[in-house]
């Protein structure tokens, strides 16, 4: 490896990534709930529409072995959404402890990644915790007592994915072109899922206010171990008005205003 990659490194690269991103022997707490549609409405940038059943989809992950480098742990926050009437999730928020996880996830698909100081899931007998704490708040924090095993064919279905890819220009005078609407699907392998009752918690945070999308009602609680997740290649889907996009592109950014 140098400053300049020869052709057969290049070649080499392409090879390895044919398959997609995997991330294998992962644990997870998860979360699905009922959120409120006038919400969902406000914070989806067009031309995605909220899904009538305004559900939404929250985990934290360690992710113990990757294809593209060192471990990595992961917080996430999702609502359902319709693009022409196909519905996915659009991801809000999704905090991850490695640069190269960071820079990969938005520089090529979009999503929206920061960096967390502590992402982790702990597990004493039935009870199991994940937090995810950024800036100093714990902005996603899941709890569940386990009570049942299940098959993997009883989670949701979560694999299509709606994400915004958009740059500032140079001149930071808006973007450096079109934003775009990138979808984007994962494979999931849910390897030995249980479920429980357990609790949701969105912290409050000026960097992360993800603690806007209210939770109406727990649908599931769960975790799952030995998880294999193979990320595909996105596609970019449609162009958005920069004007129109401006007011919903800043949920990777930390300014202070």
């Amino acid at each position: 490896m140098g400053l300049v990659r020869s052709l057969d490194e290049i070649t080499a690269l392409t090879q390895h990534f044919s398959q997609g991103t995997i991330l294998q022997d992962a644990v997870m707490v998860f979360a699905t709930f009922k959120t409120k549609a006038e919400i969902v409405k406000r914070v989806l940038p067009p031309p995605l529409e909220p899904d009538p059943a305004s559900t939404g989809f929250a985990y934290v992950a360690e992710f113990h072995k990757t294809n593209f480098g060192p471990p990595y742990n992961e917080g996430a926050l999702f609502v359902s959404a319709l693009y022409k009437e196909e519905v996915a999730n659009y991801c809000l928020s999704m905090p991850v402890t490695n640069d190269m996880a960071m820079t990969g996830g938005r520089e090529i698909s979009g999503f929206p990644k920061k960096m967390a100081e502590k992402i982790a899931v702990e597990r004493e007998g039935n009870q199991v915790t994940g937090v995810c704490i950024r800036k100093g708040v714990p902005i996603i924090k899941i709890k569940v007592n386990l009570t049942e095993s299940v098959v993997p064919e009883a989670l949701p279905h979560m694999g299509s994915n709606y994400l915004f890819k958009h740059f500032p220009s140079p001149d930071m005078n808006g973007f450096d072109y079109n934003p775009r609407l990138v979808k984007q699907f994962n494979e999931i392998d849910w390897g030995k899922p249980e479920l429980g009752e357990g609790e949701l918690t969105l912290g409050k945070s000026k960097y992360d206010p993800i603690y806007e999308i209210p939770i109406e009602e727990l649908l599931m609680v769960g975790y799952s171990e030995r998880i294999k997740i193979r990320m595909q290649a996105g596609e970019v889907i449609s162009e958005i008005d920069p004007i129109d996009f401006l007011p919903y592109s800043f949920i990777k950014d930390d300014w202070p205003l």
